[in-house]
């Protein structure tokens, strides 16, 4: 007997993609998509008919996607299907996955965001502060405030890190070597995104910097890109000085928010 072969990743999608849409099929009730109630149904939920129908495809093309054929549906057809099947969010974003799509943006709430960014800083027990693509401070400890400067002697629009070490002489003033930490942060925001060329607010941020302070334009003008997980930092004590171990999450709420931890070094 010849052995038999293991199915392709690409033909394991495409099972469970029909899988997938043959249960949630099987799981939604005509009424509740304002068709009348049949009797005598021998299998539960929509059928294919109706689905197609719904979808604006036709009924032979549905049919090959639950089959597990190797149909590749257009992103304007998986939205139709989603919303035919009556999707939940969670539903709906794996059926982009299966499909190869990206899933659409979840809509985002920026205060509850910014209040459970804040409760998480709050809770660590070392200087903790949250940023943004943009550098703008979003959430910060008492810890961090101990280290940096206490955020809120600057108005919210000039919360932003890279503002503070540029126009602020007095922020950050217990660090052992300023400017080193502030070339990082300029290297670091550089090799995060490329905000900087598409962003009308991040390009306004740099050419800003730009014109008014002379180092950040050497520093921006090396054009020096960055991207680390960790990193140490030195701050002045009474008696001598302390290094602290960055440890950074990024993209933590999905849209380019970065925590960072600074760890106490044994």
């Amino acid at each position: 007997m010849s052995p038999t072969l293991e199915p392709t990743a690409e033909q394991r999608r495409h099972r469970e993609l029909g899988d997938f849409l043959r249960r949630r099929r099987s799981r939604l009730e005509p009424t509740a998509v304002g068709l009348p109630a049949r009797s005598r149904r021998r299998t539960p939920g929509l059928r294919r008919e109706d689905v197609a129908e719904r979808a604006g495809v036709s009924v032979a093309w549905y049919t090959s996607l639950e089959q597990g054929r190797p149909v590749r549906p257009s992103r304007r057809v998986v939205e139709s299907l989603a919303a035919a099947l009556m999707l939940s969010d969670v539903d709906r974003d794996y059926l982009f996955t299966l499909t190869e799509h990206p899933a659409p943006a979840a809509p985002r709430d920026p205060s509850a965001e910014a209040a459970l960014l804040q409760r998480l800083v709050e809770a660590i027990d070392a200087p903790a502060y949250c940023t943004d693509t943009l550098t703008d401070v979003v959430a910060y400890n008492a810890r961090a405030a101990e280290v940096f400067g206490d955020y809120d002697r600057w108005p919210e629009q000039r919360r932003n890190l890279m503002r503070l070490l540029f126009e602020q002489p007095e922020f950050a003033r217990t660090l052992v070597d300023r400017d080193e930490y502030a070339a990082r942060v300029v290297s670091s925001f550089r090799g995060r995104s490329d905000a900087h060329l598409i962003n009308h607010d991040a390009i306004e941020l740099v050419d800003r910097l730009r014109a008014t302070s002379d180092r950040f334009r050497e520093l921006w003008e090396s054009q020096e890109v960055r991207r680390t997980a960790s990193d140490t930092l030195r701050i002045k004590r009474s008696g001598g000085s302390q290094t602290l171990t960055l440890i950074n999450l990024q993209d933590v709420t999905g849209t380019g928010t970065r925590v960072n931890v600074y760890l106490p070094t044994s």
